[in-house]
């Protein structure tokens, strides 16, 4: 297997702030935050306990350059040049696995349609405008 382009790591970069940015407004009380938490099995003050955002945040953001870097590199096998192009991959990505993945663990855990909705649905978001950037910004 061959790449046909290669990796812009700013574009990846780049991809992991946005998600992280994404992520915060997402899950911000200005948007589906309280909606989010109130769906969860504990109250705000209980998930606060164990909730450290130094730790959080890094993992986070090194889980959105890894999620950013796979896509470039499938984005790259198939020869990807264009945003267009890039949201098509993304998409499939999104679901083929983020969206299996989560109905998954959330079967499991015995979670909500509610909470899938609004965790999936930001994966789902964060992956295609990582296909857009880097679609768009080839070396």
């Amino acid at each position: 297997m061959e790449l046909h382009h290669q990796i812009n790591y700013w574009a990846v970069f780049l991809c992991g702030v946005v998600g992280i940015g994404l992520g915060a407004v997402w899950y911000s009380h200005m948007f589906l935050g309280k909606v989010w938490v109130a769906s969860l099995d504990k109250s705000e003050e209980e998930w606060r306990i164990d909730f450290n955002p130094f730790k959080t945040y890094l993992i986070s953001f090194l889980s959105q350059i890894v999620m950013a870097f796979i896509l470039a590199l499938i984005m790259s096998y198939v020869g990807v040049s264009t945003p267009e192009e890039g949201i098509k991959v993304a998409f499939m990505a999104a679901v083929g696995f983020i969206a299996t993945s989560m109905t998954i663990n959330f079967l499991f855990e015995g979670k909500t349609f509610q909470q899938f909705v609004i965790d999936a649905g930001y994966h789902f978001i964060v992956l295609l405008i990582n296909g857009i950037i880097l679609g768009a910004w080839q070396v």
